[in-house]
């Protein structure tokens, strides 16, 4: 029996360059980007329509930003991660922590890669023009996803180099990362006790795609909810049995003038052949020309991909529910990736020079930038006064109510009303809210010192009063 034959994984670069403005990493073909950690500008469940099309607006100015010759690379890292949380000195802290430890959730990290792609031929040449050019706009970039509140994080020379690992192993869960024998199938990759399969969400073929999309889609569950606004690609927060999942989303924004003549080249050539296919051809060119000159639109190549890990035995069902729910949505997967090594390649940040064109299509800015995702999970607010919730998933959320909305002008006063029938929780928040006051006193450096009074009828605040050690006085 003929021993099968063991190929070389190598990495696609020459290596990250520290010298710039910018960490950079350079490909083998000369192309060169940075890597940017942002975070979604809409939370999930916010119920706000017009967030996702400012959402939408923000990508599409980045595009017209950056221009011709770069590609933006989205990358949206969904992992299964286990809450372990015991940093916690205070006793009741502990004790709260305790209860949470050892639940299973969802955490989802946001990448930007953006993309400069260098001048094709035989040898390579550095042009310092292009470059000084290419820190400019980071920089433009950089600028505008702060004033939007994604909060860009520029990763270093580590970072980035943890993060290509991370993928290669696509284990985005644990601080150690542990390399793995690749075996690549028509399928799917092995490695190990899992398995990666590549989904790519278009066949160029066929384009079986909705007739209109939406920056965002509806949900109607149940009588009570209709015409609530979610992400199109929602789905993924609720796929079963996997690891970790990669959302790939990849804008590449070629040289307008020359994109156009193409179009124009291939309407005359099917133009000239009265046929039925030829005639819907002439017609879709058409409509997207009106749309480039009235719009003021962009003409991208745009590919997307979902990246799915999962142990071997439930990687078939996890993969069976993507696709029925792109099929929900009139989106039709490609059947025929058998290239699942080379689409797991072009999922490396700055190596989207590995796409094949039978992997990419043409369209709109404004059309391909619908299918970016653009929700985000609840996190800690980043503050100094903290009073615990939890989200949907049953993991504690940090929220301040009190110092944060002050500094951010959405109150102008710390009052509270809590209103709720009876066994609703207000003595339960209430609890939490002094236990924060007077954990706050005992901070390193509090800006103020708090003191707590509370007139109640009942014994709701008898046990905590007498944690902290304070004066209960009760009268009948």
């Amino acid at each position: 029996m003929a021993q099968k034959r063991k190929t070389e994984f190598n990495l696609p670069y020459f290596g990250i360059d520290e010298s710039g403005k910018y960490p950079t990493i350079y490909n083998l073909k000369g192309d060169y980007g940075v890597v940017i950690q942002i975070n979604n500008p809409v939370l999930q469940y916010s119920a706000d329509p017009s967030a996702y099309d400012g959402s939408h607006q923000l990508y599409v100015n980045i595009t017209k930003i950056l221009g011709e010759g770069y590609v933006i690379q989205k990358q949206d890292v969904l992992t299964k991660k286990i809450y372990n949380k015991a940093d916690s000195t205070e006793y009741l802290q502990q004790k709260y922590d305790e209860h949470f430890n050892g639940r299973e959730y969802t955490d989802l990290t946001t990448y930007l890669v953006v993309t400069r792609k260098g001048k094709r031929g035989s040898f390579y040449s550095y042009n310092k023009k292009n470059y000084i050019d290419f820190e400019q706009n980071i920089g433009k970039l950089e600028d505008l996803l702060k004033r939007n509140s994604l909060s860009p994080k520029i990763l270093s020379r580590n970072e980035i180099d943890l993060y290509v690992k991370r993928i290669l192993s696509m284990n985005f869960s644990t601080n150690n990362v542990s390399l793995n024998n690749m075996r690549a199938t028509d399928v799917e990759i092995q490695m190990g006790d899992k398995a990666v399969r590549s989904i790519p969400l278009v066949n160029i073929d066929t384009i079986d795609l909705p007739e209109k999309i939406s920056t965002h889609i509806e949900r109607n569950d149940k009588d009570t909810l209709k015409g609530f606004p979610i992400d199109t690609m929602g789905f993924l927060y609720n796929v079963p049995l996997y690891q970790t999942i990669i959302y790939n989303q990849i804008i590449d924004i070629p040289a307008q003038n020359m994109t156009q003549r193409k179009l124009e080249l291939k309407r005359k050539r099917h133009s000239g052949i009265p046929d039925p296919a030829n005639l819907m051809c002439v017609e879709d060119i058409d409509n997207l020309l009106v749309d480039v000159a009235r719009e003021n639109q962009m003409l991208v190549y745009c590919h997307f991909n979902i990246l799915v890990c999962a142990p071997l035995e439930t990687i078939q069902q996890t993969c069976n529910y993507i696709e029925s729910s792109l099929f929900q949505q009139s989106i039709i997967p490609n059947k025929n990736a058998y290239n699942q090594m080379e689409l797991f390649r072009t999922a490396m940040p700055c190596n989207t020079v590995e796409l094949a064109d039978y992997d990419m299509f043409l369209t709109t800015a404004d059309a391909a930038l619908c299918f970016f995702f653009k929700e985000a999970l609840s996190k800690d607010e980043v503050s100094g006064f903290q009073i615990r919730f939890t989200d949907r998933q049953g993991i504690p959320v940090a929220i301040d109510p009190a110092d944060l909305p002050m500094q951010t002008n959405r109150i102008n006063n710390r009052n509270k009303f809590v209103l709720g029938p009876s066994g609703s929780g207000k003595s339960f928040f209430m609890n939490a809210l002094i236990e924060q006051y007077c954990m706050y006193n005992n901070s390193e450096k509090p800006k103020w010192l708090m003191d707590v009074v509370i007139v109640d009828t009942g014994h709701s605040y008898s046990g905590l009063c007498s944690y902290y050690g304070g004066k209960y006085i009760t009268y009948t």
